[in-house]
């Protein structure tokens, strides 16, 4: 039986990982899963530990010092690790974010000799690699040991290798495993195939947080100027982030009446009636590792609007079910909107046939492929 160990520092703060877990664990092998926090509050988050041969190890080690002096971290959680779990037994890690997982599992490849590969997301790339200068051979370094890497993101590898990478990475990275985070099945449940035509009023949709990255306010100015031309209503679900006070003194004023906000909804039967009663999902963030409630939408019928370079981009190229545009630019939203109205049937069939390729089931296979081809001889 395979023994797997995920490095996994973002496993408390969102299901995903345990949705993955779970698909895995059908698969018959042994995970143990590291989970690294910094408090106790954290504990018990998305547990699956009551799944068969699954193991989740919270360590509440994590400490204020450990976000400046970072290679004290890693070694910290190497040492961590190492008194918890056997790793002669392990036969392969599975590190979630480059920086923060994979530079523990580039210790643990040293001295144990395990092979390792390592997911780049959004903060190994926007945050880490940008920053971080002195951090960044380092990052090379995690790269050129993991036996593989992999992208949530089409568009990442180009940018990497654009940004930060030498030439001589070009091979390894462009042909680098593109692997979506997966959408429940319960989405897949009683799939919205109903029209849903526009009529005399356009219904927008964004779901998420109001933090500045997330670009709301922007939004909500691109919004009001469209609805000067056509009958419009806006829908905005979430809240909290560091915008939130900016965008509610925005609805207050006269001028977004056409506006509704909803706070966050966590039951998914309410969000799948309330994707159903709109026509178009816009999220334009400035950085974006993936957005699953784009896939969410497109589940439901909805097209979506993102951002170029960013999330799901890449992943729709011939289809209009999915339109990227620049964060900051509201001539390409404009036309994204016409463009989306104009194929608008179409759209929304592309989006409903293209989904499937986002299950947990398919994206755990994708997994398994590499985790068997990467096993320790």
């Amino acid at each position: 039986m395979i023994h797997l160990l995920h490095i996994c520092s973002g496993y408390s703060k969102t299901k995903l990982y345990s949705e993955l877990f779970f698909e895995l664990s059908k698969k018959g092998i042994k995970q143990t899963i590291f989970v690294p926090i910094r408090s106790k509050s954290e504990i018990g988050m998305h547990d699956i530990s009551f799944l068969s041969n699954t193991n989740v190890i919270y360590a509440n080690i994590l400490n204020i010092s450990h976000r400046i002096f970072y290679k004290k971290k890693i070694n910290d959680i190497f040492k961590f690790i190492e008194n918890c779990i056997d790793l002669r037994t392990v036969d392969l890690v599975h590190a979630h974010f480059l920086f923060s997982d994979g530079g523990v599992a580039y210790l643990i490849k040293k001295k144990y000799g395990i092979s390792f590969f390592s997911a780049i997301r959004n903060t190994d790339l926007n945050i880490f690699f940008k920053y971080m200068f002195h951090l960044r051979s380092f990052g090379r370094n995690v790269i050129s040991s993991s036996n593989e890497v992999i992208f949530i993101t089409p568009t990442y590898p180009s940018i990497l290798l654009k940004k930060y990478l030498s030439p001589d990475y070009s091979d390894r990275i462009l042909s680098s495993p593109i692997i979506p985070n997966g959408l429940s099945e319960t989405w897949f449940r009683d799939l919205n195939l109903k029209p849903n035509p526009i009529g005399n009023c356009l219904k927008l949709l964004y779901v998420g947080d109001f933090s500045r990255n997330k670009n709301v306010t922007g939004l909500l100015h691109f919004a009001k100027k469209l609805s000067t031309k056509i009958n419009l209503e806006l829908t905005l679900v979430g809240g909290n982030g560091n915008s939130h006070k900016n965008v509610i003194k925005l609805l207050r004023m006269q001028d977004y009446s056409f506006v509704n906000y909803i706070s966050r909804i966590d039951n998914v039967e309410t969000m799948k009636d309330l994707y159903r009663k709109h026509h178009i999902f816009i999220m334009v963030s400035k950085f974006e590792t993936f957005g699953l409630v784009y896939i969410e939408a497109m589940s439901q019928g909805l097209p979506v609007i993102h951002t170029v370079g960013q999330g799901i981009d890449g992943y729709f190229k011939q289809s209009t079910c999915a339109l990227p545009v620049k964060w900051n630019n509201e001539d390409e939203l404009f036309k994204a909107i016409d463009k989306i109205l104009i194929h608008y049937d179409k759209a929304r069939k592309d989006a409903l046939n293209l989904i499937p390729y986002f299950s947990w089931i398919k994206v755990s296979e994708s997994y398994m492929n590499l985790y068997v081809k990467y096993l320790r001889k």
